[in-house]
């Protein structure tokens, strides 16, 4: 009974410890700059851009909505009052049921591209820019701008969908 109990205790700190690393506050390394590209390059409205840059290299931070540290959803609620005076839903789950959805060949600038990380349906959500670019707040990076056409991110796409912007 005795070793049965301690095989439940072990369990028990190993479930809660691999859970809440998962989330632990990441930040991004400030010293290397190539992490972090730049959106110059990038033909996108004025003000969406000078509000992205703003966010460039914001470190995440689960359940966060500040510059100092934020989630995915937290940026793009952020990003879309800031620059589209348009209110989202919290969570990337609710975004995608609110926004009307599109196909990957329509999309716009401004449009929302949904990615199933967990297994578990819609688990996060980025901003498209163009040319297959979008923005998103990555768990290890922070905010960055990352690739639609990476082998990887394209098998986790969920969907995209449009907001109507005031």
């Amino acid at each position: 009974m005795r070793r049965f109990s301690t095989y439940l205790l072990f369990v028990y700190v190993f479930a809660s410890l691999l859970m809440l690393s998962c989330r632990a506050k990441k930040e991004v390394s400030k010293s290397h700059p190539t992490e972090i590209p730049t959106l110059q390059s990038l033909h996108i409205e004025k003000d969406l851009k000078k509000t992205l840059n703003q966010w460039l290299g914001a470190p995440y931070k689960y359940g966060g909505n500040s510059k100092k540290g934020v989630d995915c959803s937290g940026f793009v609620c952020a990003v879309y009052l800031e620059v589209y005076n348009t209110k989202l839903p919290r969570t990337s789950k609710d975004m995608y049921i609110f926004s009307e959805h599109i196909k990957l060949k329509d999309l716009r600038e401004g449009d929302l591209i949904f990615f199933n990380y967990t297994g578990k349906g819609v688990s996060h959500v980025g901003i498209y820019l163009e040319n297959n670019k979008f923005i998103h707040a990555s768990t290890t990076k922070g905010v960055i701008v990352g690739d639609l056409n990476n082998e990887f991110t394209r098998k986790k796409i969920v969907g995209a969908g449009r907001v109507k912007k005031k």
